[in-house]
C-alpha cells in the first residue's frame, strides 16, 4: 500500500496591496519594501480604489489610489503571519504621513492567491498570532477565478488581469532561484 508523506510546497510569490492618497507614501513604501523584503519585480498600474470589507471598515479609510507591488522574494506560506506583522509596522509608520495608507500582504501559488487579514470572517482560516488567511482567487481550467465570498475589489477586470499576470510569472519562474 502506498505511504502518505508530508512535503513542504515550493515558495510562494510575495506581494503587497497598497491603498494611499499621497504619492510620497508609494515612493516611501517602495524604498522601505526593497530594504525589508527584496527587489520589486512588478508594480501594477493604478488599480480601482480599494474598498474595505465589513471587517476593515472600523480602521481602514483607504485613499484614492491602489497599487500592487510584487517582490522577488519567495516566501513559505506560513511566513504570511510574519509578513502581516511587518506590514502593520510599516503601515503605522506610513500613516503618520498619510492616514489613508493601508497594506495588505499576500502570496501567489500555482493554485490560488491568498491575502492576510487581521479580523475573522466566515471564509477566513485562522493561522496564528491574530492573522487570518483568505483565498481570493483559485485557478481552475486555465482561469483565475474569484471565490463567491471574495470582496468586490478582486472581481474588478483590471485587478483580475494584474493578478493573472502575477500568477503567470510565478508559474514561469517557480523553479528558478
Amino acid at each position: 500500500m502506498p505511504q502518505e508523506f508530508l512535503e513542504r510546497p515550493a515558495g510562494a510569490s510575495f506581494f503587497l496591496i497598497l491603498s494611499y492618497e499621497k504619492e510620497d507614501v508609494l515612493f516611501e513604501l517602495k524604498n522601505l519594501g526593497e530594504k525589508r523584503f527584496s527587489k520589486i519585480l512588478y508594480e501594477s498600474l493604478l488599480l480601482p480604489k480599494w474598498v474595505p470589507d465589513e471587517t476593515e471598515r472600523e480602521y481602514a479609510y483607504p485613499g484614492r489610489y491602489t497599487k500592487v507591488l510584487s517582490f522577488k522574494q519567495r516566501i513559505h506560506r506560513e511566513e504570511l503571519v510574519e509578513k502581516k506583522k511587518e506590514c502593520l509596522e510599516l503601515q503605522s509608520f506610513l500613516q503618520k504621513k498619510d492616514p489613508s495608507a493601508l497594506l495588505i500582504p499576500g502570496y501567489v501559488t500555482s493554485h490560488n492567491i491568498v491575502i492576510a487579514k487581521s479580523k475573522d470572517d466566515f471564509h477566513r482560516m485562522y493561522l496564528f498570532q491574530g492573522v487570518y488567511a483568505e483565498t481570493v482567487y483559485y485557478f481552475s481550467r486555465g482561469q483565475l477565478l474569484p471565490l463567491p465570498s471574495t470582496q468586490s475589489y478582486f472581481k474588478e477586470k483590471d485587478v483580475i488581469y494584474f493578478f493573472n499576470t502575477l500568477r503567470e510569472s510565478y508559474e514561469f519562474n517557480k523553479f528558478k532561484s
